[in-house]
């Protein structure tokens, strides 16, 4: 049958690309020969998914040709039912492994969660029974088609204030746990030198994007308050949900799948997360949010023209400029879904298809240099040089950040990031079955799910270049708003009782069910977590909350340290901005100061040139200093003298007068 080819296709094309996947990190040989020509993670990532979709491609061309000559794919009974239970059965002992090693990943704080730290037996006993429960409310309950929409809302917003009050976390100090403070530092200090008026140089610049251009201005409303910057960052992780929770409305019927969509969608933030990563939520997340659900609205509406693809493109200059990884990535994502829609509808026009191709790399164009002539203004207007394009593409073009001392070896173990590329790769297969489909119109679904997948693929790439624990968030969203599409083809397998026809269905319908049912268990696994671990995780959370802490340190601090005292490192532009001061250093965040070492030789400067003979910085920043540049940090030493020293939470903060 003309749907068969669509699926073996799409699982041919997956087991060569990823048996290439595996062999790249798991033949020595290869391996080294691999890690020899840069970041082995990335290319062999990179490799895989074009591999993917050209085996894919291919596949289905050549099954077209068969078609047209009157050749199908035989249908048979057995096969269909072996690859139903096969493919449901297999996910028992991959997840099982997955969760055993859960706690082994780098910053990993998952022997905190209730599935490990109850006996597994109870916890697999649990979840089945929940499991059935629900599998029975599908087949047995009925739900009114209109009645009880007002309580998915009401859903909806107490999940958007939970998440705002999760995120509202001022007092960085109050795990006591070093990695939240070099976290925090790393994320404030480009945007408190921005609200200083400082510009983007080479010395001095972010590691994770231009986003302190977007802050500018609110900042200066509010006097620099860190207090407020954390709500501004905690109200654009609430928005970042909300984009989410308007993608489920629009691409899922289910109100149960909305429901536990949205409860999934919740999961790193509510249930998982104890610390502040900001440089993934809200920072990796607003934007994909933003143009996925922009692309959801106008692709449903119909409104996809000239002037709705300029407004996808102004959304990708805004992300390059907040995040120059992410942004870049959209902007392929939405130029790829732009092409493929075109391609989707009736005969390929060359002419018509070159100039579309044309446009699109207009686009992409516009949207990059956009960003980058954004920048280059601001620092025109601050009277300093522009930017050289690679200073702009930081950390894209850093050798630390893409081989060094950041990058981490690919897990090769069954792992959740397995699941999660097989989950979006199954999107970008179906768009790219429209291609052949030779239909007179769009569907909106594939269209948005191809957007939808490639974007989210190429977002992982964070999560591929450093595969900690935690990294894996930045695709939690889609992945959960994914997963809830697909559980819709599960629910109507049961709720029909599909399984006792096996004969009268086809082997897409067959697959596309089993995958339904998967995905419907994974978010309900994921709301469940958030909901049990919701409660534990805010008392995680709960001296983050406690400012009044936060505020007496820094008052202390005032009393020790002199007004205009130059002042740098980690931390100490949170301090300096609860006081409302300038810290009259301007440097790359100690956090990643081995991305820019030469930094502190600009520090040197600032410090010789100083009007107040005196520094305030802290023990870890010294030891940050020391071990980057070791000829300007004894320079330092030797010049000034320690004054005061002020514990608070495993930190020395220290005060140094000149000698």
């Amino acid at each position: 049958m003309k749907k068969n080819r669509e699926v073996i296709c799409a699982f041919a094309a997956w087991v060569l690309s990823a048996c290439f996947f595996m062999s790249c990190f798991m033949i020595p040989g290869l391996a080294e020969k691999i890690n020899s020509l840069g970041n082995s993670n990335m290319l062999v990532y990179g490799m895989s998914l074009i591999l993917f979709c050209l085996l894919f491609a291919a596949g289905m061309g050549i099954a077209h040709r068969h078609e047209v000559a009157g050749k199908t794919f035989p249908e048979n009974v057995k096969a269909r039912k072996t690859a139903f239970w096969l493919m449901l059965f297999i996910q028992i002992p991959f997840w099982l492994l997955c969760i055993s090693g859960e706690t082994e990943q780098l910053g990993s704080v998952a022997a905190k969660y209730g599935w490990h730290t109850q006996p597994a037996v109870i916890a697999a006993f649990l979840f089945l029974a929940e499991l059935a429960i629900f599998f029975w409310a599908c087949q047995n309950v009925c739900f009114p088609e209109k009645d009880g929409e007002w309580i998915i809302r009401l859903v909806y917003a107490a999940l958007v204030l939970l998440v705002f009050y999760s995120m509202y976390t001022p007092n960085i100090f109050g795990r006591g746990e070093l990695s939240d403070a070099y976290h925090g530092h790393a994320y404030f200090n480009s945007v408190y030198n921005i609200y200083q008026g400082m510009p983007y140089t080479h010395n001095v610049t972010s590691i994770y994007g231009h986003y302190g251009l977007f802050f500018k201005i609110p900042m200066e409303l509010v006097h620099g308050d860190f207090k407020a910057f954390v709500a501004m960052v905690a109200g654009i992780g609430a928005f970042a949900h909300i984009c989410a929770f308007l993608i489920l409305e629009l691409l899922v019927k289910s109100r149960v799948l909305r429901v536990l969509g949205a409860l999934a969608v919740t999961f790193p933030v509510l249930g998982m997360r104890g610390g502040f990563y900001w440089q993934v939520w809200p920072h990796r997340v607003i934007f994909p949010m933003l143009l996925f659900l922009y692309g959801a609205w106008i692709l449903k509406k119909e409104l996809c023209n000239f002037w709705t693809a300029v407004g996808g493109y102004l959304i990708c200059l805004l992300a390059i400029l907040w995040n120059t990884e992410t942004g870049l990535i959209l902007t392929v994502a939405w130029a790829g879904m732009l092409i493929s829609r075109f391609l989707s509808v009736g005969k390929i026009k060359i002419r018509r298809l070159l100039w579309l191709s044309f446009a699109q790399f207009a686009g992409m164009a516009g949207a990059v240099f956009g960003a980058y002539g954004t920048v280059n203004l601001y620092n025109i207007l601050k009277h300093s040089p522009a930017n050289s394009f690679e200073d702009f593409l930081i950390p894209l073009l850093s050798g630390s950040y893409m081989t060094g001392v950041l990058h981490l070896d690919m897990p090769t173990e069954p792992n959740a990031y397995m699941a999660v590329i097989t989950l979006f790769l199954t999107g970008t297969a179906l768009g790219m079955t429209s291609w052949f489909s030779g239909k007179e119109r769009h569907c909106w679904q594939k269209e948005f799910l191809f957007l939808l997948s490639v974007g989210s693929l190429g977002c992982l790439v964070y999560y591929i270049n450093r595969p900690a624990y935690h990294n894996l968030d930045c695709i939690t969203m889609p992945a959960a708003i994914m997963a809830a599409y697909w559980g819709q083809k599960g629910i109507e397998f049961i709720k029909n009782e599909e399984w006792k026809r096996f004969d009268s269905l086809s082997l897409r319908h067959v697959t596309v069910s089993g995958v339904g049912l998967i995905c419907i268990v994974a978010v309900l696994a994921m709301a469940t977590g958030t909901v049990l671990q919701f409660a534990q995780n805010s008392k995680i959370k709960e001296n983050y909350h406690n400012v009044q802490e936060f505020e007496d340190f820094a008052e202390q601090i005032a009393a020790v340290v002199p007004e205009n005292t130059p002042s740098f490192g980690i931390n100490v532009p949170e301090i300096c901005s609860m006081l409302h001061r300038r810290t009259e250093c301007f440097t790359m965040d100690f956090s990643d100061m081995l991305v820019r070492p030469d930094s502190l030789k600009e520090l040197k400067d600032q410090l010789e040139h100083a009007e107040v003979p005196g520094a305030f910085t802290g023990k870890s920043s010294m030891n940050i200093w020391k071990r980057n540049d070791p000829e300007t940090y004894r320079w330092f030493m030797d010049h000034y003298e320690l004054k005061e020293t002020i514990p608070f939470y495993g930190e020395k903060f220290l005060y140094y007068i000149k000698k």
